[in-house]
């Protein structure tokens, strides 16, 4: 007997099929959010597009609020891992607040971005979903206002200003980000972004340190 015939392919165990039947479900759920809308996002519909049984749906994800709000914390994980990797990839001397600027308006052009915008509408009259959401998108938050004191240590002496400006990029790109879904040409984008980037300087002034080589 050869040595191919002789080994056998390792069985996956019960927590790795576990793993794989958890990610097929809330990719399953983004993907329906971007396309149907909250409304059409059902448990039965997630379950069909996943390819699981509903017994294994519901055995994860025991309702729709619990199984969209875990979708979108897998995505906000996934966006928050692309970002620190562009921030990382930065060349030296680059403009490190533009750079921090363009990068995050990218995270909010992804294409399921809109499974967010979604559900964030949705929360304001459904009790369930807010009560699932809003603490994914307060970590979500504090772990990106984490990564700009980190990536701008040089504001240390003034945290309020630099928390201060973060806010209003975030609030400014939600908005451009709803605009873009709703009328999308995104021909004033550049110029917006521009503005927004200026707004951000002329706040931090020479604390941002904008050609400081990134490390």
């Amino acid at each position: 007997m050869s040595l191919a015939l002789a080994e056998k392919p390792s069985r996956r165990t019960q927590a790795e099929r576990s793993a794989t039947t958890r990610a097929l479900l809330l990719d399953a759920a983004l993907d329906c959010l971007v396309e149907l809308g909250y409304a059409g996002t059902t448990t039965t519909v997630v379950a069909e597009r996943a390819g699981v049984s509903r017994g294994a749906q519901l055995h994860h994800f025991p309702t729709r609020a619990m199984l969209v709000a875990a979708a979108v914390q897998r995505l906000f994980a996934g966006l928050t891992e692309e970002y620190q990797d562009g921030f990382a990839g930065l060349p030296p001397r680059v403009d490190r607040l533009r750079a921090a600027i363009d990068l995050l308006w990218s995270m909010y052009t992804r294409p399921r971005y809109a499974a967010v915008l979604e559900l964030y509408t949705a929360a304001r009259t459904d009790a369930e979903l807010h009560d699932q959401i809003r603490p994914i998108a307060d970590r979500h938050q504090r772990n990106v206002f984490r990564l700009a004191r980190a990536y701008f240590p040089e504001l240390a002496g003034d945290p309020a200003a630099l928390d201060t400006t973060l806010a209003l990029v975030l609030d400014t790109m939600q908005g451009m980000a709803v605009s873009r879904f709703l009328f999308g040409d995104g021909t004033e984008e550049a110029r917006r972004l521009e503005s927004l980037y200026e707004i951000a300087a002329r706040a931090l002034g020479p604390l941002a340190n904008r050609k400081r080589e990134v490390r």
